[in-house]
């Protein structure tokens, strides 16, 4: 009895065993079905994909040799001069005749050379004087967009002779007539004329020899948010990029800053406005009124200014 109950003990162990083995064995077959049916469908999900992406081309591509061939057929049959022929560098579409600007009128600032002859010498061409990104480091006071391109040092002093250097060129320079046209809305049977805005940028010819320049900033009349950042940028560009070689003056006080004598001048450097963008108002102090031009004229013959930056109002400029 005790040996036949051992046996039945030893054999229920056995089925035991076997039962755990295939349960395992119906996992792994699981798991690896699982894994395998996941491959399968992000494959095929995958070459989907690029299935939908081939046909959105092909009818993209379809579309536009349809277009094309569709111009090609109007233009052939119609024989209108005033359809725009198809070429590559044409506009593509229909050229309409009821719609025309004939005549542009600039409004200009007058230029300087209609008051006297202009002091840059004969064939002198208008670089960023004082950067070079390709050789010459930037200054250690230069601003920041000119500091990431230098990866050295810079000894770099305003007194020192750059006759050799090359500078670094405009992306663009911009022709004395080009503008901007302010009426862009056109209408059917509108008037064929439009006022167009002077285009501002670098111009391929200057007026000055920025190795003679003085200059001058005042702010004049209310307060507003960014007076400082004009400031500035005015001062970086006349000693970075113009390479003016004489001095930037701050006019204190407004217009009364040009000859009261308790607003005297302070000479604008790039170390002095460096963080003036941070402050509020206006690093020069500002007032309205004041404003005598005898005695402006006199300081400016007197210090040699030859360029005035007034940043005011209406009042201002009136």
């Amino acid at each position: 009895h005790h040996q036949q109950n051992s046996y039945t003990r030893y054999h229920i162990c056995i089925i035991d065993m076997a039962g755990s083995c295939c349960k395992q064995e119906t996992a792994s077959f699981t798991g690896i079905a699982l894994f395998t049916g996941i491959a399968v469908t992000a494959a095929i999900a995958s070459r989907l994909q690029s299935k939908e992406a081939e046909r959105k081309e092909k009818i993209i591509e379809a579309k536009k040799n349809a277009f094309y061939k569709l111009q090609q057929t109007k233009r052939a049959s119609l024989k209108n001069k005033n359809i725009v022929p198809l070429t590559e560098t044409a506009p593509l579409g229909t050229l309409i005749s009821d719609i025309k600007i004939d005549q542009v009128y600039l409004w200009e600032v007058e230029h300087l050379s209609k008051k006297f002859d202009s002091e840059a010498p004969e064939g002198f061409v208008n670089v960023m004087q004082d950067t070079d990104y390709n050789s010459t480091p930037a200054p250690k006071a230069a601003p920041g967009f000119l500091k990431a391109f230098s990866t050295q040092e810079s000894n770099y002093s305003r007194d020192d002779d750059d006759h050799e250097k090359v500078g670094t060129s405009y992306n663009k320079l911009f022709a004395t007539n080009e503008c901007i046209i302010a009426d862009i809305v056109r209408k059917p049977g509108q008037d064929g004329h439009t006022k167009a805005f002077i285009r501002a940028g670098p111009r391929k010819f200057l007026h000055f020899n920025p190795k003679t320049v003085n200059a001058a900033i005042i702010t004049c009349g209310g307060l507003c948010p960014g007076l400082n950042n004009v400031i500035r940028e005015i001062t970086n560009s006349l000693i970075f990029m113009y390479g003016i070689k004489g001095k930037v003056y701050g006019i204190r006080g407004g217009y009364k800053g040009f000859y009261d004598q308790a607003y005297p001048p302070i000479v604008l450097t790039p170390e002095f406005v460096e963080d003036i963008h941070h402050k509020g108002g206006t690093v020069l102090s500002s007032s309205r009124g004041g404003f005598d031009l005898d005695k402006i004229v006199g300081f400016l013959e007197k210090m040699n200014i030859k360029q005035l930056y007034v940043i005011g109002g209406d009042g201002t400029h009136r």
